[in-house]
Order: C-alpha cells, then structure tokens, then sequence
C-alpha cells in the first residue's frame, strides 16, 4: 500500500500542502501519515516548567491532528487510512526517521516566502534539505497551489557522464506511468553551448531508455539553470517538476544552497526531489 507522509506546522503553506496531500492519496488510492514535530530548543528554564510545556504542546498538537484525521476520513472514502503522530525533537530528524522507519513512498510538504519568524515557519526551514536527503521523493508545493491531476511532468536531466550509474530515469518512468501523464526531458545548456561527446553519449542513453515512454526533449540554452527551468514551466502547460539533486553536481550547486529560493520558492507548481 502507497504511504503518504505529510508533516504539518500548522502554518497555511503546510495545511495547503496537506489539501494536495489528500488529492494524491485519493488519486493513488494511498494512505495518509500525518506527522507534527515539537522542537526542542534549549531554554534557560527549570527543566519542570520546560517539561510541562512540551508536554501541553504535544497534547494540543494530537488533538488538532485527530481533528484533521477524522475529517479526512469523513470527506475521502477512496483514502484506506489516515494516521497521525506528534513527536518532540529535532524537526528534520524525526521527519527523516518516520520516512525510514514507515517505509513512506511519498512526502508532501509546503513551501513559502519567509515572511513570518523562523518558529513560525519551522517546517518551511527544513523543506529543502529533507528533500536534499529523504529516501522517499518529496513534493514541494507552493503555498497557493490547489490540487490537480498530474498529466505533465517536466524532468529536468542532467547530462553527466555516470548518468548510467543513477536511476533517475527509471524513476521518471514509474512516476510517469503511475501518473499516465505527459513527460517533457529538460536540458539546460549554457548559450552557445554546443553537445559534447559526453553530453551526446547521455542523450543517446536518455532517448533509449525512455523510447516507450510518451515523452518531448527539449534543449534549453540559457546561462543560468534556474532560469531557464522556470521560464519553460511558466511559458507550459506543466503540473509537476522534478529534479534530481547529486552532490558536486550541476543540480547540486542548481539547488543546494543558494538558487533554492530562486526554484523552490518561485515556481509556480510543484517540484518533486528524487534521489538517484
């Protein structure tokens, strides 16, 4: 059975990404796992006083996720199970654990402009190194994006040479086929740029593997990656980008740290992190 991950501060980008949650369940016919996370921070406090107040947290926190649980059942028939979960801890810790320990297939979690105080936006702060990280592919959804089917998908592929030695592109072709949707392969090179051997190799490999598959490749020449990945979601029709993020990598570097806040927190759709 598919199991959904979905943690939630309470904030309106996490109780958005949760609505798109409950929509992707319904659609996969999956369960939903509803996780909050209390953090502990280092009080100069009697440990008593700091105790009760996890404590009060934690006991406020269940009651909201029973609430929401409950009326998701309600409202959702196709959804087989709904269960929730309040932990005291480090954030991205417990919510890396839950991924491992569940055997999560998915996570949905929501992303927005920091305009409040980080404990407001707690899990907004570690959206983009979970996804760095997480076993399980993670969908980052903008805070005003409502739920539609998937019926395209932008990949965005790096042509490397040890592409071979990665399955992003079997991964892409599952979530392609459970999705029966649409893929556009995305390349970005630098203006002027002209295919090398190895970027030729890897393009011949990409066009073979995914020969079956209802696909377009598109070659986008532009100086800067993010750029360039945004202008073509933007410019069509597409309900999912999906990237996927090495170390050391051209990804690496696209989206860990500083263009981050350029992809993740402008596109206008969705962006799924796969891990090869």
């Amino acid at each position: 059975m598919t199991k959904i991950l979905v943690p939630l501060d309470f904030s309106k980008s996490s109780d958005n990404a949760l609505d798109y949650a409950i929509g992707l369940a319904s659609f996969l016919a999956a369960d939903i796992v509803l996780l909050h996370v209390e953090s502990i921070y280092l009080y100069n406090l009697d440990s008593t006083i700091l105790t009760n107040t996890i404590e009060d947290k934690i006991e406020i926190s269940r009651n909201i996720l029973k609430e929401k649980a409950a009326k998701i059942r309600k409202e959702n028939m196709s959804i087989s199970n709904v269960e929730y979960h309040v932990e005291a801890g480090n954030v991205e810790k417990t919510i890396s654990d839950y991924i491992t320990n569940y055997r999560i297939d998915f996570v949905v979690m929501g992303i927005s402009e920091p305009k409040t105080s980080p404990a407001k936006q707690l899990f907004g702060s570690t959206v983009l190194p979970i996804s760095k990280n997480s076993e399980a592919p993670v969908f980052v959804i903008p805070e005003d994006y409502k739920y539609k089917k998937i019926q395209t998908i932008a990949y965005a592929s790096e042509y490397s040479s040890d592409i071979k030695q990665h399955n992003g592109l079997f991964q892409i072709k599952f979530l392609n086929k459970l999705f029966d949707s649409k893929l556009n392969v995305l390349h970005v090179i630098p203006q002027n740029h002209v295919l090398n051997e190895v970027e030729t190799e890897a393009d011949q490999y990409v066009e073979e593997t995914l020969e079956e598959t209802n696909h377009k490749t598109f070659i986008l020449s532009e100086n800067k990656a993010s750029n360039a990945l945004l202008d073509f979601v933007n410019k069509n029709e597409v309900d999912l980008m999906v990237v996927e993020p090495k170390k050391h990598s051209f990804f690496h570097k696209l989206f860990y740290p500083s263009t981050t806040k350029e992809v993740a927190f402008k596109s206008p759709v969705p962006v799924l992190t796969i891990k090869s």
